[in-house]
């Protein structure tokens, strides 16, 4: 494959302010050098109809546009490892992305799960999954927040061609009907604010499991 070149998009609303300042500091941090960081503003409501597949649509259109081989989506409330692009680029997937952890009524060092999903499995068992130090695993879905995505895929899926208000699930549902696999590198594990000075994160990734295909 030629030198990749991944345009780093960031969609951004005045909700995620509190975490604005760390937000940019990670951007400086991050070591993948043949890169272009953008950050677009959603003005709308926060979370209305569309918005976010919008956002989306957006950075696709403008990674096309381009010479970039790869579009990495970053949240701006997620803060992954500094090289997380060295990381997924090295397994040279279409689509791979990193873990980050729930935050709903969640504590800090508890969340209540990995944004990731793995079909007809256990909560448990796939955080066990999603916990395994180093591994990448084929799952059916994940959040949109650190996610690196092939110029090869987004030449064949538009967030705008779904009707559901979701910019996750129908886009990796229409991935797997084209026959891509949907991974996740466990080895890289973000920082997750739901709240100022506050985040669900492991600090260390643990129980590893020996009989991983076993259910609980």
């Amino acid at each position: 494959m030629k030198q990749a070149k991944i345009l780093v998009a960031i969609t951004y609303h005045k909700e995620k302010k509190y975490c604005l300042e760390d937000l940019l500091a990670k951007v400086e941090n991050l070591t993948f050098e043949n890169k272009d960081v953008v950050m677009r503003w959603d003005l709308g409501e926060y979370g209305g109809i569309d918005n976010v597949k919008k956002q989306r649509e957006y950075f696709r259109n403008l990674a096309l546009k381009g010479d970039y081989t790869h579009l990495y989506f970053l949240g701006a409330d997620t803060m992954p490892p500094d090289d997380v692009l060295e990381k997924l680029l090295s397994h040279n997937k279409d689509i791979v992305g990193g873990v980050y952890w729930g935050r709903h009524d969640a504590h800090n060092g508890n969340p209540e799960g990995a944004v990731a999903w793995i079909h007809n499995k256990t909560e448990g068992f796939q955080n066990r999954i999603f916990k395994q130090e180093d591994s990448l695993v084929v799952a059916d879905g994940m959040g949109m927040d650190c996610v690196l995505i092939s110029r090869e895929v987004l030449e064949q899926i538009s967030w705008m061609s779904w009707i559901q208000n979701d910019d996750d699930y129908p886009f990796y549902d229409r991935a797997k009907e084209l026959g891509y696999k949907i991974n996740i590198d466990t080895g890289v594990q973000c920082k997750h604010f739901f709240a100022k000075d506050s985040y669900t994160y492991l600090a260390k990734i643990y129980e590893p499991i020996p009989e991983w295909k076993k259910e609980d």
